[in-house]
C-alpha cells in the first residue's frame, strides 16, 4: 500500500510539473517584417548577368501579390516569383540590357505567416561595370496642417501622365525620403498614398505633384517639400439616417438644388423638408406606421429602416444657443416637426433666485426659441414640463431642465491681428483647442483684423492663401494642374482676457 501510495503521489507531481512547463503564454504581438539573410545578388552589385535572383529569410513568409508587388525598373524585363520554403526565387523573362542600373522593388511582397508584416525591400544592381548615382531627396507634408506624414510613396516619372514611376521609395517616420542610384536625366516627382499598393495614383489617394520637370544632375542639392492633399471628390447625397422620433437627416451639398422628395411613393410636402445649415437636409417622416422608408431626393434612391423600438422615443429639446449670444434668447431644436407648444407647460426660472418670470416663446419647424420679457435677465432656468412641445409624429417632450446663461459684452475679450504683410487673397482664421471659432478675409489695406466676442482662453491662427477667391481652401486638382492652396499655420498662443483688447503681429514668411 505504502508503495502505491508513493507511485501516485509521483504520478500526481509528474503531471503537474509536466502541466507547468507546456503552459503557453500569448507574448507581445509580433510586429517585425521577415529579415533577409542571404540573397545571390547584393544591393550594389555591378556587372550582373544572372536571370535569377534568391531571396532567403529568415523566417517562413508568403507571397502577396506577386505580379503586383514585385516591380523591377526600368521594366526591361517580366518577373515570375517561386517561394519555396523560406527562400523566394525570382526569374528574369530575358537578358537584361547592357550598361544599365535596375532596381529590383518587393512592396510588400512577402508577408510573415503569423502576422502578416511586411515592408518594402530593394536591390540595386548594375549589367555593367558600374551604378547611376545620382540622388533625389524630398520631404512628405500634409498641405493643409503642415505636419509630417510618413510612409507615402515618392516616384519619379519620365512624363507627367506616366502611370507607373521609374524611381520609387517611402518616406520615413520623420518624412524624409531619398531615391538613389538614379540615371542623370528629366524626371516628373509625385508624391501618392498608396493605399492598395499598386504604385498607381487613385482619385481618392492623398496625393502631391510637381508639375513642372525637375532636372536630376550633380547640381540638385536641395530636397524638395511635397504637400499631400486629397483631390475634391464630387459632391454626392450621401449618409441618410432615421433621426428618431421623426425626421430623417442627410449630407445634402448647398450646390445641389432640390427638385423633388418623395417618401414611400409619396412626395413631400414642400414645409416637410429644410436644410438644417448648408450641406444638410431634414426631411419629415410624419405620422407614418411602418419602419421601412424608401427615400428619393432628385434622382438619388436610399433605403432606410427605422426600428421599432425608436417609435416610442419622445422629444428632447437640445439647447443650440450660440455661445457668443449677447441677448437673453435662448434656442433648442427636437427631432421632429413641431406642430404646437403648450406654454404653460414651459416654465421659466430667474437664476441665482428662481424667481418664476414670464418669456415669449416661439418656434418653426424643429426649432424653438425662449426670451424672458426681462431682458436684464441673463441666466435662467427652463424647465419643459411633460407634453410641453408635441410633434406631427404625436409624441410629445421629455421632462427636461436647460440652464442658459448669455453673456454680457464686457465678458468677452477681442483681439486685432495684423500681418507682416499682405496677403494678395485669403482669410484668416482664429482657433480655441484646433476648432475654428471665427474666420475673417484678409484685404489689401493695412488695417489689423479684429476678432469680437472671444471667451477667456489661448487662440492661435491659420491663414488659408485663397488663389481663385472661392472663400475656401482647395487640395491639389491634378486635371487642372493646380496644387493645393497654401496653409500658414501660427501654432504659438494668444492669451485672451474678458473686457481686454489684444493687439499681435503675424510674421508671414515668403
Amino acid at each position: 500500500m505504502a508503495f502505491k501510495q508513493y507511485l501516485i503521489l509521483f504520478l500526481s507531481l509528474l503531471i503537474v510539473g509536466c502541466a507547468e512547463v507546456g503552459s503557453i503564454s500569448g507574448g507581445p504581438k509580433d510586429e517585425i517584417a521577415p529579415k533577409i539573410i542571404r540573397t545571390t545578388t547584393l544591393n550594389g552589385t555591378t556587372n550582373f548577368k544572372s536571370q535569377l535572383i534568391e531571396i532567403t529569410f529568415d523566417e517562413f513568409v508568403q507571397l502577396n501579390k506577386p505580379t503586383e508587388s514585385i516591380f523591377l525598373v526600368p521594366k526591361h524585363a517580366q518577373l515570375e516569383a517561386q517561394l519555396i520554403k523560406k527562400t523566394l526565387k525570382i526569374k528574369l523573362s530575358n537578358e537584361l540590357e547592357k550598361n544599365t542600373t535596375y532596381t529590383l522593388y518587393l512592396n510588400g511582397a512577402v508577408k510573415d505567416v503569423t502576422e502578416g508584416n511586411d515592408s518594402l525591400i530593394q536591390f540595386t544592381f548594375s549589367t555593367g561595370p558600374k551604378l547611376d548615382s545620382l540622388k533625389f531627396s524630398a520631404q512628405t507634408l500634409d498641405a493643409f496642417s503642415n505636419q509630417i506624414r510618413s510612409k507615402v510613396t515618392v516616384g519619379l516619372f519620365d512624363s507627367l501622365n506616366a502611370e507607373n514611376p521609374i524611381y520609387f521609395g517611402q518616406s520615413d517616420q520623420a518624412g524624409f525620403i531619398t531615391l538613389s542610384a538614379i540615371k542623370e536625366g528629366t524626371y516628373y516627382c509625385k508624391a501618392f498614398d498608396d493605399k492598395n499598393k499598386d504604385l498607381q495614383i487613385q482619385k481618392d489617394e492623398a496625393q502631391d505633384w510637381i508639375f513642372e520637370p525637375i532636372i536630376i544632375n550633380e547640381n540638385l542639392g536641395d530636397t524638395l517639400i511635397l504637400a499631400l492633399s486629397t483631390p475634391l471628390q464630387p459632391d454626392k447625397i450621401i449618409n441618410p439616417k432615421v433621426l428618431s422620433p421623426g425626421l430623417i437627416g442627410l449630407h445634402v451639398p448647398i450646390g445641389i438644388p432640390i427638385d423633388n422628395i418623395s417618401l414611400n411613393g409619396t412626395d413631400c410636402l414642400p414645409n416637410h423638408y429644410w436644410r438644417q445649415n448648408e450641406d444638410s437636409l431634414l426631411i419629415v417622416i410624419g405620422n407614418r406606421t411602418e419602419n421601412e422608408f424608401q427615400l428619393i431626393v432628385n434622382s438619388d434612391s436610399f433605403n432606410l429602416r427605422r426600428l421599432e423600438k425608436n417609435k416610442l422615443v419622445k422629444l428632447n429639446p437640445k439647447n443650440t444657443t450660440n455661445e457668443k449670444e449677447i441677448s437673453n434668447v435662448s434656442h433648442f431644436e427636437v427631432m421632429d416637426l413641431i406642430e404646437s407648444i403648450d406654454s404653460g407647460k414651459i416654465v421659466v426660472l430667474k437664476l441665482p433666485d428662481s424667481l418664476r418670470i414670464s418669456y415669449i416663446v416661439s418656434f418653426e419647424q424643429n426649432r424653438l426659441s425662449i426670451q424672458p420679457k426681462d431682458k436684464a435677465v441673463r441666466k435662467y432656468n427652463v424647465i419643459f414640463k411633460e407634453g410641453s412641445v408635441t410633434g406631427l409624429t404625436g409624441k410629445k417632450s421629455t421632462l427636461s431642465k436647460i440652464e442658459i446663461a448669455s453673456k454680457e459684452e464686457r465678458e468677452f475679450g477681442s483681439l486685432n491681428v495684423k500681418l507682416s504683410q499682405i496677403i494678395e487673397s485669403g482669410f484668416l482664421q482664429i482657433l480655441n483647442k484646433d476648432k475654428v471659432i471665427d474666420e475673417q478675409k484678409i484685404t489689401s489695406s493695412d488695417k489689423p483684423i479684429v476678432f469680437t466676442r472671444l471667451n477667456t482662453g489661448d487662440y492661435t491662427f491659420r491663414i488659408i492663401e485663397d488663389s481663385n477667391k472661392n472663400g475656401k481652401w482647395d487640395p491639389i486638382s491634378p486635371e487642372k494642374r493646380l496644387k493645393s492652396e497654401r496653409v500658414l499655420q501660427f501654432s504659438n498662443p494668444i492669451k485672451v482676457r474678458a473686457n481686454w483688447e489684444v493687439e499681435t503681429l503675424l510674421e508671414l514668411k515668403n
